[in-house]
């Protein structure tokens, strides 16, 4: 039986494909689009997965949606009671076009609706943790920033069933309250990793009375706000929190450049200590209502490494796991794993569960020798490339490691890695320099599993660096480098079993230097996601003070003729979807801040032509070097392009995949227009959104049609339908 799971659209979009309860590949499209927690209705990525496996949407059993139409209705009545009745028919209109935009755009790529399931948000993630635990019994906890109408859910998994104990309701979510002082602290969605690194230098207990004012906590773990701030039209959302109510509660929040106060820091500790006594208390009710020894973590803040410690260390549990992909890209593979264990096959047995994180796309090895040439590097095949980076290593160099499929989740776990010497002074900056971050930010240690109880306080598993341990005293000092000054690390255990290569470069690095572990971080430019094919990683190398990076058994460590390239990016990938044909480059509303790229634009196209017109600021600013690619464009009529461009690519002040969730975006002029243009002068169109993301239109435009008109076009994932041999 073939399930696939799905997160469609909005943040974290995700595909996961499993045969009979095994995986085949887990695919998160910020790999691909190279935008982080990205927001995507292509189904490229999803249709490349299952080319690779020559599976085509007649061989799906079951599609699942991690949305439920039932548990939105709900949300519908919660909602009525935080916000102003101007708003309440704006916020239904929204939903009831909401979850049928999915079920339209999967039909229209092939997959039959009775085919397709919806399973509750939080059952996602819970389900994702429990069915790929070892554990017939546990508990199971999930929080984030909210699903359909609940915020948490504690569970009890046993022989193989799912029961639902308790449900925090929309909008009292923890998740939003980090995420809003992680607004306030002047940083953006999906960095409450800053948040939490932050608080091990600041006072929990300065601004506790003024956050207690708007939060309540029971002795249960149940938690709510408190109504007395709210202002006018509100939701509780985490941008409302940081922008509206901590202003309230502890002043003026962070400009972005602002040094980082001592108030800033005692906010951030404030928000992780009521972090870590919720988690604690609700681990606790698990353990009083469960009996379970095992506790399983899913949902964002299952993120959380400072409470996952505190939960291993005082909740009573003899083993806390957290998901390495509790992000909400983990209800896919979650979603897939429920419709198979409850609906496609619920007799059979339990035979997998997950031992590895390996679960992204194999990097391109067969492309290496190209990229290579194209950034003037060459490395040499290694006989024993373990033991060369290990030698690499012990010298004081930082590598990059890149090997096999890469890791589900946020943290690299030895196949996308920066990796060094924890031992060598002034280690931690120099890796800093290469990853371009904070000072105040720790990095993590990947150890041996027979050597952790050496180093830290902690003797046994914990295979996806979503826990922290505190390291002994007398390695505190000696492991500053992966070590926060609160005196904890947050650790990956490696054994021979699931990563044989990886586990062996750290056996041959103890062996020249008496250390069974080495600093670990993500092999990513910043601002970008876990780097995907040989060229990133080259292109990361050269642009960057990496000293070697090892590709397969290939070591490069000679960048002296390297080819420097462009600034990195994330949107340079993505401007290659744009056919490299006479193209017509609408900016629109584009930003001062992404000017940069209609340069990328025309350099890598130069047939390309940018339309300035009814912009004279954006013309004078582009003209100045006397540009031949600017054209002005002011009617914009089909008939015209047809004879003079071969495709036409509009920027949108907004994400791409709200023309397929968002009613007014779907029926707007632009929508409107590029619809003309496919239809009458047979053009290709496509999007470039807010994020950086380039989007073919042909298919999301006509997603809500019952039917699409004739085009010349081809649909986006044509050249998928003929799986690979």
């Amino acid at each position: 039986m073939i399930v696939l799971g799905s997160k469609p659209g909005q943040h974290d979009a995700c595909f996961a494909l499993i045969r009979d309860g095994e995986p085949l590949f887990v695919y998160e499209v910020e790999r691909f689009n190279r935008v982080k927690r990205a927001t995507s209705t292509d189904l490229s990525v999803l249709f490349e997965g299952l080319a690779e496996y020559s599976i085509s949407p007649a061989n799906v059993d079951l599609v699942t949606n991690c949305m439920h139409p039932g548990e939105l209705e709900k949300r519908k009545s919660l909602i009525s009671e935080y916000i102003t009745p101007d708003k309440v028919d704006d916020i239904h209109r929204f939903l009831d076009w909401h979850l049928p935009s999915w079920y339209l755009l999967l039909r229209k790529a092939g997959f039959p609706t009775r085919r397709i399931v919806n399973i509750r948000h939080h059952l996602c993630h819970v389900s994702g943790v429990y069915y790929s635990s070892p554990s017939d019994e546990a508990a199971i906890l999930s929080v984030d920033g909210g699903g359909e109408a609940e915020t948490s859910m504690l569970a009890h998994g046993r022989n193989g069933r799912i029961s639902i104990l308790r449900t925090t309701p929309h909008p009292h979510s923890l998740g939003h309250l980090y995420q809003g002082v992680t607004i306030w602290l002047g940083w953006g969605y999906g960095e409450e990793g800053k948040t939490m690194a932050l608080a091990a230098y600041g006072d929990p207990q300065r601004y506790r009375r003024q956050l207690d004012s708007f939060i309540q906590i029971d002795e249960q773990g149940q938690f709510c706000y408190l109504p007395a701030l709210q202002r006018g039209p509100f939701r509780f959302a985490s941008t409302e929190i940081g922008r509206i109510i901590l202003p309230q509660l502890v002043g003026p929040g962070r400009r972005d450049g602002e040094e980082i106060s001592q108030t800033h820091k005692d906010v951030a500790a404030t928000v992780q200590a009521i972090c870590e006594e919720i988690m604690l208390k609700q681990a606790r009710f698990l353990k009083r209502e469960t009996k379970a020894k095992t506790l399983l973590l899913a949902g964002g803040v299952g993120l959380n490494s400072l409470t996952n410690g505190i939960l291993a260390a005082e909740s009573g549990f003899d083993q806390v796991v957290a998901y390495p992909q509790a992000s909400d890209a983990g209800t896919a593979l979650g979603g897939a794993l429920y419709a198979y264990h409850n609906i496609g096959a619920p007799d059979r047995p339990r035979r997998w569960h997950m031992t590895h994180a390996y679960w992204g796309q194999n990097i391109d090895l067969e492309n290496l020798d190209t990229a290579g040439k194209s950034y003037q590097v060459s490395g040499r095949q290694s006989e024993d490339v373990a033991a060369d980076a290990a030698e690499t290593l012990a010298t004081g160099q930082v590598i990059g490691w890149v090997q096999g499929r890469s890791e589900i989740g946020p943290r690299a776990l030895g196949n996308r890695s920066i990796l060094a010497n924890p031992l060598v002074p002034g280690i931690k900056d120099k890796v800093n320099g290469v990853k371009r971050r904070e000072w105040w930010r720790p990095f993590a240690p990947s150890v041996l599993r027979e050597d952790v109880n050496t180093y830290f306080e902690f003797d046994g598993d914990l295979p996806y660096m979503t826990a922290v341990a505190r390291i002994r005293e007398e390695w505190r000092e000696p492991l500053s480098s992966i070590g926060h000054v609160d005196g904890t690390a947050r650790v990956q255990t490696v054994t021979e079993e699931t990563n044989p290569l990886f586990y062996r470069l750290i056996q041959e690095f103890k062996s020249r230097t008496g250390l069974g572990l080495v600093l670990n971080t993500s092999l990513n430019g910043r601002g970008e996601p876990l780097v995907q094919t040989c060229e990133q990683a080259l292109r990361l190398y050269v642009n960057s003070d990496l000293d070697a990076i090892v590709i397969g058994d290939h070591l490069f460590a000679d960048k002296t003729n390297a080819l420097v390239g462009q600034t990195l990016v994330p949107y340079v990938w993505n401007i290659r979807k744009l056919p490299r044909t006479r193209l017509l480059v609408v900016p629109g509303e584009l930003p001062v801040s992404m000017r940069e790229l209609l340069l990328h634009i025309v350099q890598d196209n130069p047939r390309a032509r940018v339309d300035v017109s009814g912009d004279s600021a954006l013309a004078e600013s582009l003209s100045a070097d006397g540009r031949e690619w600017i054209v002005s464009v002011p009617t914009l009529e089909p008939g015209d392009l047809a004879s003079a461009y071969d495709a036409v690519a509009f920027y949108v002040p907004f994400p791409g995949d709200k023309c397929v969730f968002e009613e007014d975006v779907y029926f707007s002029p632009r929508a409107v227009l590029s619809r003309r243009i496919m239809e009458e002068a047979g053009i290709p169109v496509y999007w470039i959104d807010s994020r950086g993301d380039v989007n073919f239109m042909r298919d999301s435009l006509y997603v809500h049609h019952d039917e699409v008109p004739p085009l010349a076009i081809a649909s986006s994932y044509q050249r998928f339908w003929v799986p690979k041999v």
